[in-house]
């Protein structure tokens, strides 16, 4: 059966078999040690990260940072072979190496953690390496290792999946991104979290790979079943006027643009040259830097 490519940071094995091989022989006998290892790499990294952003959200490092320290985590591993590592964590940092050296896979993924949050971790073989796993709730171990099988973490499906979790977890109100349709089709809704800023979504390299990989079909779908009333729809407007995004002149002329576009790009999609990818991420930044300003309370 053809093997369906990976998303970018999605969390899945691609070949079973051999990665839970290389996962028996390198990893599974030096468990300890690889959680002692990744604990190391959390006390180097705790302090820098802190003084860079010390909240975020209006919650105190490391709540809601997992991103950051997973990214933090993901450039000290290109550079595990010249690391030197001393004591009990040493062990953990000889069998990781090993394994990598041997083929094994390592990578940075995100997805939906037992359908409560979004969280960022790492597939090592066929294990589950949470290394900011006390982002959600500080009094948790910052490092949790578990079986992959065993670890409740899928890809996200599609924006119905993904808006279910960001209820769930954000506790946000979501709407259908119909103000500025010629970004609907790549980012196709408005998240309003508690005490933040309405934002577009999903920005993430993740939900960007799955809104094309479909034809924009899992875009059209949130865009056509959302709604948005009409006193948001003016209130978003006026808080974009004064911009050179491409701003719907009503709700309903907003979805139907979003919808057309949708439908058109599945057959006739403009190249995703390096050009018109750097516009679409500084047109959402743009937006989403004016709709700062507007909170959930005020929308």
């Amino acid at each position: 059966m053809r093997q369906v490519p990976l998303l970018p940071n999605e969390p899945r094995v691609l070949d079973w078999p051999r990665e839970q091989a290389l996962t028996e022989r390198h990893l599974l006998p030096h468990l300890a040690a690889l959680e002692l290892f990744c604990l190391a790499l959390r006390a180097s990294l705790d302090g820098p990260l802190s003084q860079a952003q010390s909240a975020k959200l209006g919650k105190p490092y490391p709540l809601g940072q997992c991103l950051e320290i997973s990214q933090a985590v993901e450039q000290c591993l290109t550079q595990l072979a010249q690391m030197t590592v001393n004591g009990p964590a040493a062990q953990g940092h000889a069998a990781l190496l090993g394994f990598m050296r041997a083929g094994g896979t390592v990578r940075q993924v995100w997805g939906d953690l037992r359908g409560e949050y979004f969280q960022n971790a790492f597939m090592v073989g066929t294990l589950y390496v949470d290394v900011s796993n006390d982002t959600v709730f500080s009094h948790k171990p910052k490092v949790e290792i578990l079986p992959f099988s065993e670890a409740r973490f899928a890809p996200v499906e599609d924006f119905w999946h993904f808006i279910k979790v960001a209820r769930n977890y954000w506790q946000a109100e979501v709407y259908p991104n119909i103000i500025l349709p010629s970004l609907a089709p790549y980012f196709p809704l408005l998240v309003a979290t508690p005490g933040a800023s309405i934002r577009l979504e999903a920005a993430s390299n993740y939900m960007f790979a799955l809104a094309r990989r479909d034809g924009f079909r899992a875009s059209a779908a949130v865009l056509d079943g959302l709604l948005m009333g009409d006193e948001l729809f003016q209130l978003l407007s006026r808080c974009l006027a004064g911009s050179t995004l491409d701003k719907a002149v009503d709700a309903v002329q907003g979805k139907a643009a979003a919808l057309h576009l949708c439908n058109q790009y599945r057959s006739h999609e403009p190249a995703m040259t390096t050009e018109h990818c750097t516009d679409l991420i500084n047109r959402m930044g743009q937006a989403n830097q004016l709709l700062q300003s507007l909170t959930l309370s005020t929308a």
